[in-house]
């Protein structure tokens, strides 16, 4: 056998302090601290990389064949008024719209992100309502940029977000008539910009598809209407330019001239005062280019009340008027002389003194 097995066994010496085997234990730990900080590094990274790559795979986004069926061409058979709006008004350029610096231009409902700029553009696809859709997806919404063609012909090119026109956006109606302006949950609102087909223009804001809050409204005769709309109307303060030069500033209700207000007729003629659906109702002020002017009652554009009418410096009537004449009792003062009567239909019928 050999000379281990001849020989007795000795003790050895352990050549290793155990300082030494604590710092040596202390670095294993440290190593190994730092390939869990690696190991969940590599991880994160390669779930971020998974991430990224599904996002931008378009079949993420592709809709549910049950929402919308794909196509293989863009139709192009608009209405005929359809066509002619867009020849006219040319493509819908996005670039216009995102982040830009006119107020009238920058959307309050939805802002175009770096994220929406990586979604894909699918094919035109049918939806289930007829209409069709050619645009931007997302996880099988409608979302970023797109164009919708109504089965009636109408035509919207604009931003979505969750299937719905949301940003600013441009819809051609069938009849013609084009609203280009902001949009929350498929309705006009915030700014925009309304022409209708006969030549009038709405220019303010909206809510909920509504003309409300401050606007300009022009009509083809070139009336132009400045003020406040609610519902659609002229409702609150503005003023109206009216094609035959007469000119309205004050108080509007439901469109019509409602509250205190002042309107100047082309031929020099003032009115300032009450007014009711459109006529001088209640007291009020009339002054004529001649100089004559009345103050006093008005009742459905006509005098009816009491009132003093001034003929000139020397003459004037202070009393009862009914269907705009005088009726009843009133005073005629001729060059400061006073005298009390009573007229029946602008006609005097009694004097009341002595004189």
């Amino acid at each position: 056998m050999g000379v281990c097995c001849t020989h007795p066994l000795q003790k050895m010496e352990n050549p290793i302090t155990p300082e030494l085997i604590k710092e040596d234990i202390k670095y294993d730990q440290f190593a190994l601290k730092i390939q869990k900080h690696y190991k969940g590094y590599k991880a994160r990274k390669l779930y971020h990389k998974m991430r990224i790559k599904t996002e931008e795979s378009p079949v993420v986004h592709y809709p549910k064949p049950e929402i919308a069926q794909k196509l293989s061409q863009t139709p192009t058979d608009y209405a005929l008024t359809v066509q002619k709006a867009l020849y006219k008004l040319g493509p819908f350029r996005y670039n216009d719209y995102i982040n830009s610096d006119d107020p009238q231009k920058r959307s309050t409902n939805f802002q175009f992100s770096e994220e929406d700029k990586k979604l894909p553009f699918l094919e035109p696809h049918r939806l289930i309502d007829g209409a069709i859709y050619i645009g931007q997806w997302k996880n099988g919404t409608k979302w970023g940029k797109g164009k919708q063609i109504w089965p009636d012909g109408s035509v919207y090119e604009g931003f979505w977000q969750n299937n719905k026109a949301c940003g600013i956006g441009r819809l051609i109606h069938q009849n013609g008539d084009v609203y280009i302006g902001d949009w929350l949950d498929d309705k006009c609102h915030g700014f925009g910009v309304y022409t209708h087909y006969d030549g009038t223009i709405y220019k303010g804001n909206w809510v909920e598809d509504k003309q409300e809050g401050d606007g300009v409204e022009e009509y083809p005769d070139g009336t132009i209407y400045k003020g406040q709309f609610l519902n659609s109307m002229k409702h609150g303060y503005g003023e109206c330019f009216y094609s035959n030069k007469n000119y309205y500033k004050g108080e509007f209700q439901y469109n019509f001239i409602h509250g205190q207000g002042k309107f100047v007729w082309s031929d020099g003629k003032e009115y300032e005062g009450s007014w009711e659906n459109n006529q001088m109702h209640g007291y009020g002020e009339f002054r004529w280019p001649d100089g004559r002017s009345y103050k006093g009652d008005y009742k459905h554009d006509l005098k009816d009340g009491e009132g003093e009418f001034i003929i000139d410096e020397n003459t004037r009537y202070k009393g009862s008027w009914k269907n705009g004449k005088q009726h009843g009792d009133g005073v005629l003062v001729i060059k400061e002389i006073s005298r009390p009567g009573i007229w029946c239909e602008g006609i005097r019928i009694q004097w009341k003194d002595k004189f």
